[in-house]
């Protein structure tokens, strides 16, 4: 990284730096240039070295504000700031000998790398006289600077307001026809036009004219060509054979023409900074909202990109593909940024989402990862798996203008994608706040270490598998949560300082009470998960070709079971398959089973599509990649073969009735009955609590279930010290859910032994305040 030890603004035109850069500034020589890049993937913008200070270990570059690069490197970059790249110097120094009399012509920002040509000249022995060149006087700099080492000084204003009114090829023209001394040598630096100008201006009079051509570079090493000129007929590459060549011998109409080439697309992102400008203004300096009438929003959402049915069925490669630059802006302009954001309060764990999309806007990645961090340690997990169509862009007030939500979840999804991996370190904390155990390594858990650790807590995370995750891992396939995703989020949390232990079962490796007295825990949070399946009772459902969906997915996700027998882990599936259920477990199953190669899969589910409990998208997923499905069937046998293997199911068809407690509509029997052919069954219809930590801890509250029983606001138990949330709670539901839940325990963990451990059981929290507003330390 390069530090900017000194910026000066000169006008809205133009602009320095000194950079500290000693290696370049001890090599440096008058025409030398340097390459200039911001950060990662940004564009390499060559610089003619203006001055340098080999003492200091400086280097001075001045640049033009034209486009979107060098305005934001006027107007975000401050003194003290660091940047990605100075590279050089680069290029060949101008030729400096005492030849008579140098005339040295600059117009604009030219007189930057004019000057420290001056000044050898001069220091040579040589009469100079300098001719530079502005708009108007409000553009002027650096006229006392060459009027050090200038014989002859003439200041030239396109308006008159400064100096003598004319281009500097009019000056020039008037310094080549006048009686004294003639030029020997003209050096012309500034845009293409005016040096091709000077050239024609000193043709007729024989006199010698170097110019600077910094064109389109890319590399600056005369690796790739793109600065290649025709000089005397001759290719040459401005990055090592000059930047400085005889102007009458170069081809000017082929440089204007190479030019060109870039005009739209910098057009383009002139205008799209001059937009971002204007957000910035009006959203964070002025803090309006509403910006934005309805009329002026694309009423649908920018559709998500996927992989073509056909192909994906065949793999385990993410569907979704994501939103790119172009397509997430252009969703997060849908956003208005209203006043009362009643998207908020259908995020269960209260995502500041107009403030995330606000720094999108704004191309800020890094503010829009932070504001997501403060309230959920995992955006590219929750972009993925949540269902936001149920919770935040339910809430969208798009939704009641009859307009598409915006897709918060898949701008979340790009934000967490894209934002840079910054280092983490772990909280520097003025005293520790306490142990703390946690059971389970699902979301819920993760999302209470996450809190809990930037609170100066020690949290160790006990997972009874091998891997860290829960059900991320076990439970969610590869094809909508990529395997790298979950280890990127949870090596933040390691880096951050939480420990993992795998394969210890609380419950039968250690108990909670274990944990509270001999092994030292000041508080325990039990995050276990509810992973005992659930059947139905039907004959025939002791097969050995009837899974339930924790053992199947288990046998594909976590255990190779799609590689077998590459991999040691079989799965006996056969090539008709009927999945039982029809919620995103459900999809989960029936998709994966088309990817492991069955011939037929459906789903089979009592209820009609309007009723099914899985993501709309996931129903269509499944849709377009061949699953076939049975919607008003109950399953009442499965049927076995001689061997007492399964040969089918017979489902008797169903129904609707008046709605349910959950305004679903209820199922009622017909007396008709069919029967499907298939090889495999898959039960999934969700899970009920695992006894082990249960059992194992005397004492606990249990409901009649077997759910452990806590508060609702805080997460206690009846056992001081324990905490309990998520699906071991509540019953199976959603991750974000379980984070949600988390976030509660670790807002009331950390008040409890902050403190000092008080009464049992602790007050209710503030269920709105966030677990601390900042972020993992990058």
């Amino acid at each position: 990284m390069y530090r900017i030890v000194k910026h000066e603004v000169f006008s809205d035109a133009a602009f320095q730096w000194d950079v500290l850069a000693p290696d370049v500034a001890q090599a440096a020589e008058p025409g030398h240039f340097v390459m200039l890049r911001l950060y990662e993937d940004g564009e390499r913008i060559p610089l003619t070295v203006a001055d340098y200070d080999r003492e200091r270990g400086t280097v001075t570059v001045v640049v033009q504000a034209l486009g979107k690069t060098t305005r934001e490197m006027r107007d975000t970059f401050k003194q003290g700031d660091e940047f990605a790249d100075f590279v050089g110097p680069l290029g060949l120094p101008q030729h400096i000998d005492k030849v008579g009399h140098v005339v040295l012509v600059a117009g604009g920002l030219g007189v930057a790398p004019v000057y420290p040509q001056l000044r050898a000249f001069k220091e040579a022995g040589n009469r100079t006289t300098a001719i530079i060149g502005f708009r108007s006087a409000e553009r002027v700099f650096w006229q006392d600077k060459m009027a050090e080492y200038a014989d002859e000084l003439i200041v030239c204003t396109d308006d008159g307001s400064a100096g003598r009114p004319g281009f500097v090829t009019m000056a020039l023209q008037e310094v080549l026809e006048r009686e004294g001394p003639k030029p020997d040598l003209i050096i012309a630096i500034g845009p293409m036009p005016m040096m091709h100008a000077c050239t024609d201006v000193s043709r007729p009079f024989g006199v010698k004219t170097m110019v600077s051509l910094n064109t389109i570079m890319v590399d600056g090493t005369g690796m790739c060509g793109s600065c290649r000129v025709t000089v005397d007929g001759e290719v040459k590459f401005a990055c090592v054979d000059g930047p400085d060549f005889d102007g009458h011998q170069v081809d000017f109409k082929e440089l204007h023409a190479r030019q060109r080439r870039f005009k739209t697309q910098e057009q383009e992102a002139n205008a799209d900074f001059e937009h971002v400008c204007s957000l910035d203004e009006l959203l964070i300096k002025q803090g309006k909202r509403t910006y934005k009438k309805y009329s002026a929003l694309e009423r649908t959402q920018v559709p998500m990109p996927e992989r073509e049915a056909q192909q994906r069925a065949q793999s385990f490669d993410e569907v979704n593909l994501g939103y790119d630059w172009a397509s997430a802006l252009r969703e997060s302009e849908r956003c208005i940024q209203c006043l009362k954001p009643t998207c908020i309060e259908g995020c269960p764990v209260r995502i500041d989402i107009p403030r995330f999309i606000r720094h999108l806007m704004l191309r800020d990645l890094d503010s829009a990862v932070d504001a997501i961090y403060e309230s959920s340690p995992f955006p590219s997990v929750c972009g993925r798996v949540c269902p936001q169509e149920s919770q935040c862009e339910a809430q969208c007030v798009l939704v009641k203008a009859k307009m598409e939500p915006v897709a918060i979840g898949r701008l979340e999804r790009f934000v967490g994608d894209f934002a840079a991996q910054r280092p983490v370190q772990p909280p520097q904390v003025e005293q520790q706040l306490g142990k703390v155990a946690i059971v389970g390594s699902g979301p819920g858990g993760l999302a209470a270490a996450a809190d809990l650790v930037k609170r100066g807590a020690e949290c160790t995370v006990y997972e009874a598998l091998h891997v860290v995750g829960g059900v991320l891992r076990y439970g969610i396939p590869s094809f909508r949560l990529p395997r790298d995703i979950i280890d990127r989020e949870v090596n933040r949390l390691r880096d951050a300082g939480v420990r993992f232990e795998t394969n210890k079962v609380i419950g039968k490796t250690f108990t909670i009470e274990q944990l509270t007295s001999s092994m030292g825990y000041d508080a325990v949070f039990v995050a276990a998960g509810a992973g005992a399946p659930m059947f139905l009772g039907l004959a025939g459902e002791s097969a050995g070709q009837v899974f339930s969906a924790n053992e199947f997915l288990t046998r594909v996700n976590l255990m190779g079971g799609d590689r077998f027998p590459y991999h040691g882990t079989p799965i006996g599936m056969g090539k008709r398959v009927a999945v039982i259920g029809a919620g995103n477990t459900a999809m989960d199953c029936l998709r994966t089973a088309r990817r492991l190669g069955a011939d037929e899969v459906r789903c089979i589910y009592r209820r009609s599509e309007a009723e099914a409990p899985a993501r709309v998208e996931e129903l269509r997923h499944a849709k377009e990649e061949g699953v076939v499905f049975s919607f008003l069937h109950a399953p009442v046998e499965i049927l076995l073969n001689e061997d007492g293997d399964v040969r089918g199911l017979k489902a008797q068809r169903m129904m609707l009735g008046e709605p349910d407690a959950r305004g679903r509509r209820s199922p009622v029997p017909l007396d008709e009955f069919v029967e499907f052919e298939c090889d495999t069954v898959i039960y999934a219809l969700g899970t009920k609590a695992n006894p082990i930590v249960g059992r194992a801890t005397k004492g606990l509250a249990l409901d009649k279930r077997g759910y452990i029983v806590a508060d609702d606001a805080t997460q206690a138990t009846n056992l001081r010290g324990v905490f309990a949330g998520g699906d071991i709670v509540t019953g199976g539901a959603t991750v974000i859910l379980a984070m949600a839940a988390g976030r509660r325990a670790a807002r009331a963990i950390g008040d409890w032994l902050q403190s000092g451990h008080a009464d049992w059981p602790p007050p209710p929290t503030d269920a709105t305040a966030s677990t601390p507003s900042e972020t993992l330390t990058p």
